[in-house]
């Protein structure tokens, strides 16, 4: 039966140093965070701003505040048709693998790529193969670093289903390779009424394969368009997606994204009564 652990995007704390930001999501009550370095430290506007010192200073904060690194993002697109942009957005990815294996991160995390991104014309199936071409490249670094890349899928993206993730795993055929659940990521407006075969099919293809949690809210106005919303008004199913995550052997961190600091705690209490 899983463990969990609450934490936070690190990024939805503002801007400031590692000790800062990690010290603000303990007093919060979190233990753990997604970091995305270029989204919250000042001065990095790349990921070769991403220094031994900086790396130095977020284990010194990790051990003062006893928060760990879940997750560590990158954002960058990996499926996008464009060969000299998939070239160096991997390149980019694989550049932070050993910044992982230095924090002792979860995983290091990234979505596929919506379609609306692509160049005019692009299929999904397209897309996919450029996803595969990006992680041939970065999955056996992975591998010798003994870290793991967590692919998330996302309704509109490359990867937007659970069946569409398995088939990625299923290419790669890699130990290193995994998935992060964003559960309102994976619910459509045409879905959102009937999520249990969602919570399902993601149990049986890919439950052991979970790395982490993503937990936000979501809804729709009536014409479909998407709304950020409270976890109080979200339609995304959570209790049928946590009685999937109860039943798998692994621990698993459950981050709280678009995090309003000033609900922290209400939060944390919405969050904890699905375990």
């Amino acid at each position: 039966m899983a463990i969990f652990t609450v934490g936070a995007r690190l990024h939805d704390y503002g801007k400031g140093a590692p000790d800062e930001l990690f010290g603000k999501v303990s007093a919060d009550g979190f233990a753990c965070v997604q970091l995305a370095y270029k989204k919250c430290v000042p001065g990095v506007a790349s990921y070769a701003d991403v220094t031994l010192q900086l790396v130095q200073n977020t284990l010194e904060a990790q051990k003062k505040h006893n928060i760990a690194v879940a997750v560590l993002g990158t954002y960058v697109e990996l499926a996008i048709a464009d060969e000299v942009q998939r070239s160096a957005n991997a390149a980019d990815f694989k550049s932070q693998l050993a910044v992982c294996k230095a924090l002792n991160a979860g995983c290091i995390g990234t979505e596929t790529t919506g379609m609306h991104k692509q160049p005019a014309g692009t299929t999904r199936e397209r897309a996919q193969y450029m996803l595969c071409k990006s992680l041939e490249t970065i999955l056996p670094e992975a591998e010798r670093l003994g870290v793991t890349v967590a692919i998330e899928p996302v309704v509109g993206d490359s990867t937007n289903t659970p069946q569409a993730a398995r088939h990625i795993l299923d290419m790669m055929q890699s130990p290193a390779l995994g998935v992060i659940l964003d559960m309102s990521n994976l619910v459509s407006f045409e879905g959102k009424d009937n999520q249990q075969p969602l919570w399902d099919a993601m149990g049986e293809l890919l439950g052991d394969k979970i790395k982490a949690v993503h937990f936000k809210g979501k809804n729709f106005a009536p014409d479909g368009t998407m709304l950020h919303t409270s976890l109080e008004d979200s339609c995304t199913d959570y209790a049928g997606a946590f009685a999937m995550l109860r039943t798998l052997p692994q621990p698993l961190p459950v981050l709280r994204e678009e995090a309003v600091p000033a609900r922290a705690a209400s939060d944390i209490a919405f969050i904890k009564q699905f375990f």
